[in-house]
């Protein structure tokens, strides 16, 4: 299978110059050690001079690091496994992440490049649990790639779909894309399809290449020119497989005009391929002196190369030729260079390591995920513990300040409670003070009306009484004038007594009234000893107690209501009746008398001092008559 993976020496030139910037403190040593790595002829020279500016470890560690990465790029294989090694050794104790990152990936290489797979496997799982640990994404998509390629020189193409993929994702998902980094990415995933015989995914991805570069630039990816014609070249399209990788051999060979004559591994890599697959085409459309020469050309740089999978493509594919031209002696020796390489990548005990490696850094990740499962689950207990905590307490700070505005609110509520009940006090004294003072005035209201008014009315009396008897008075019109005086004054004592009687009592009961209704009753009776009275009150309302204005206009209203039943009605039967309805007091007056009209007859100062009087104390008051009686209802 033909491949290229793009590592352009403006990246070893980045990492150089990013790496010795932060870990050289001698300027000198750095600018030393750049020029040793950049130069074409003079490049042993500037590496003497730099060991001679080594000081420390993290100096020696530089130095071989920079020694590692030119031998690797120069194609010097087992002097770049020799420094890379020491490299290691001079880095794992400092903090140099990104130069131990790239020894990996550089001994990953070689090793590939010398088909021990296992080795290359191995280095590429050491730099991905390097740079998980440290969180060095871009790190672990870059050996991903690198995986992807290892794989597909192992002839296992899922696996390196599975790790080309895995690249490709993280640099496609990146703000920042970088062509190169995704191109790479793409280019692992169509060779592996490629050589797993599945050319449509192949060329798919492969053509995905340029969306990232056009014009001018496809100078970057010879190798997609090339590897695209492989691809054709497989399906037997073999003219167009020739453009293609025709396309690929000039793109390189101006680059190398680009670069003014310099070559390093990547020179020998690029036409070791591109003449492999040219000397097949022209191998299978029958030109053999054309194929001939360029399976020359292509076995003298993939020995120059010394990739040892490049190598076994030669010998296989010119194999196949020697045999078609029935050269049995050539064809034999090229099948045993191929199955002597194959056998030295694909021996069982390799095979076996590759699936324990993997297996291995499996088990680890599995166990450092299971770790890092159980630390997450630790701290999420600490958390939710230290929550519950912070709840308890919360919950307790909020209990203790309820119970304290409570017990505010209730002090509050409580001097409230108090105060309100002082203000109570305070006017029922007032109100008792002014009752008091109320009967006092009332007493002595009563006190000047029976010692005054009283004896005066009486003295009216007395002397009227006199002139009628000391005098004999023939005049019967003056002596019943003298008559109406003296009953008159006589009335007006009884009304002074009731209204003395009712401004000495604070409340009047309706036994009270009742009372006070019967004396009325008998001196009426004196008058008019024909008429018979009942009157009847509910037993539940004998103690029913009423103000003295009520009970009073009460009072007035009955005497009002018997008053003219006596004076007009000519009744035999008159009842008062004094019942609880509900809410309601009932008092029902009603006679047996001759009635009258209520339409037709004009109100008197009696009547209509009952419904005033009534309406004072806010009750109703309803007059029925007929012919053959009457009745007062009042409901109060």
């Amino acid at each position: 299978m033909v491949y290229y993976i793009r590592m352009k020496k403006q990246y070893y030139f980045l990492f150089i110059g990013l790496f010795l910037s932060v870990m050289t403190p001698a300027q000198d040593l750095k600018t030393t050690l750049g020029k040793a790595f950049t130069s074409q002829d003079s490049s042993d020279y500037y590496f003497k001079v730099a060991k001679r500016l080594v000081k420390t470890q993290a100096d020696e560690g530089q130095y071989y690091f920079c020694k590692n990465a030119r031998c690797t790029d120069y194609n010097q294989l087992d002097s770049a496994v020799v420094y890379g090694n020491r490299a290691l050794k001079l880095l794992q104790p400092g903090n140099d992440i990104p130069s131990l990152l790239t020894v990996h990936n550089n001994l990953s290489k070689v090793y590939r490049k010398q088909g021990q797979y296992d080795k290359a496997v191995d280095y590429c799982l050491k730099g991905i649990r390097i740079a998980e640990r440290e969180k060095r994404e871009n790190w672990i998509a870059f050996f991903n790639a690198m995986l992807s390629l290892t794989y597909h020189d192992f002839e296992s193409y899922p696996k390196g779909v599975y790790y080309g993929k895995k690249a490709l994702k993280f640099w496609v998902s990146q703000k920042e894309k970088s062509p190169d980094m995704i191109c790479n990415a793409l280019n692992a995933i169509a060779i592996n399809f490629d050589d797993w015989n599945k050319p449509d995914s192949a060329l798919y991805y492969h053509k995905q290449v340029f969306k990232y570069y056009k014009g001018k630039d496809t100078l970057y990816v010879g190798d997609t020119y090339n590897n695209i014609g492989n691809t054709l070249l497989k399906q037997k399209k073999f003219k167009e497989a020739k453009r293609w990788i025709t396309s690929a051999l000039k793109i390189n060979d101006k680059n190398f005009e680009l670069n003014q004559g310099a070559t390093d591994v990547n020179y020998y890599y690029e036409r070791a391929t591109n003449y492999t697959n040219l000397a097949t085409i022209a191998s299978e459309l029958g030109n053999v002196n054309e194929a001939e020469k360029l399976f020359d050309k292509a076995y003298w740089f993939a020995q120059k190369s010394a990739n040892a999978e490049k190598l076994r493509d030669l010998y296989w594919q010119r194999a196949l030729f020697h045999k078609n031209q029935k050269q049995w002696n050539k064809a034999v020796q090229d099948q045993e260079n191929y199955i002597k390489l194959r056998d030295s990548v694909f021996e069982v005990q390799r095979a076996q390591t590759f699936s324990e490696l993997e297996a291995k850094y499996q088990n680890e990740k599995k166990e450092k995920q299971l770790l890092q499962s159980k630390a997450e689950i630790r701290e999420r207990e600490i958390e939710i513990k230290n929550k519950n905590m912070q709840f308890l307490i919360l919950g307790l700070i909020s209990f203790a300040l309820l119970c304290i505005v409570y017990l505010v609110y209730r002090q509050q509520k409580l001097k409230i409670k108090q105060q309100e009940q002082e203000f109570e006090l305070k006017s029922a004294i007032a109100k008792i003070e002014t009752q008091n003072k109320l009967q006092e005035q009332r007493l002595a209201i009563s006190r000047d009306l029976h010692d005054n008014i009283g004896s005066q009315l009486t003295f009216i009396i007395s002397s009227v009484d006199n002139i009628k008897y000391a005098f004999d008075i023939q005049n019967d019109k003056l002596g019943a004038k003298l008559g109406n005086i003296s009953s008159f004054a006589k009335d007006t004592i009884v009304e002074l007594r009731d209204t003395i009687w009712a401004m000495n009592k604070s409340q009047i009961s309706f036994e009270d009234l009742q009372t006070r209704i019967h004396n009325f009753v008998d001196k009426a009776k004196e008058v008019k000893n024909e008429i018979q009275f009942n009157f009847f009150v509910d037993s539940d309302l004998k103690d029913r107690n009423f103000s003295s204005i009520e009970g009073m206009n009460i009072y007035r209203t009955i005497q009002e209501a018997i008053h003219n039943s006596i004076k007009y009605a000519e009744a035999k039967n008159i009842d008062i009746k004094v019942k609880k309805i509900g809410d309601h007091i009932a008092i029902e007056i009603s006679d047996n008398g001759k009635g009258f009209d209520v339409t037709k007859i004009e109100y008197g100062n009696g009547l209509l001092n009952m419904q005033k009087r009534i309406a004072e104390i806010h009750g109703q008051i309803h007059i029925q008559s007929t012919f053959s009686g009457t009745q007062i209802n009042i409901t109060l």
